[in-house]
């Protein structure tokens, strides 16, 4: 299927979605392009229903301001003892 082949880390469940929105003012603070922000203002919106789940795109979208203000690449180092 082509959606899940293009979003592969699939939808977005609560509990991801409440601890990316928990830093999402500053990532807000962050954004210079009118389109992100004006993304990232109906996102945080759309947060205040509670049963509201993002899209397949809101979701990788969300998850890419998010690594991206976190400069988090989604691969960890192994630390060895």
């Amino acid at each position: 299927m082509y959606t899940l082949a293009r979003y592969p880390q699939g939808p977005m469940d609560h509990h991801e979605l409440r601890r990316i929105m928990y830093s999402w003012p500053e990532i807000m603070g962050t954004i210079t392009d009118p389109w992100a922000l004006t993304f990232s203002a109906n996102i945080w919106e759309s947060c205040s229903n509670p049963k509201w789940l993002p899209t397949l795109k809101q979701g990788h979208l969300i998850r890419a301001l998010y690594r991206e203000h976190n400069n988090d690449d989604g691969e960890h180092d192994l630390v060895e003892k």
